[in-house]
């Protein structure tokens, strides 16, 4: 008798079976260009990007303005 999965579950392994062979829906121009960003030549404007996040988003952590301070 085979075990009873609820649907989160199966979504779960679904996940799971799909990071393990790697993500098929990541073209490989697309893997190319986030090697790119994040250990490339462009890791310095991705990073900068990522840390103006932060600084400008409240929700995040920033401050829109002084009085929230």
């Amino acid at each position: 008798m085979e075990p009873v999965s609820t649907i989160g579950e199966e979504l779960i392994e679904q996940r799971r079976r799909r990071r393990r062979a790697g993500d098929p829906r990541i073209s490989p121009e697309g893997r190319e260009l986030l090697l790119r960003m994040t250990t490339g030549d462009l890791m310095d404007e991705f990073q900068a990007a990522l840390d103006a996040d932060p600084a400008a988003d409240p929700a995040l952590g920033g401050h829109d303005s002084d009085d929230d301070v």
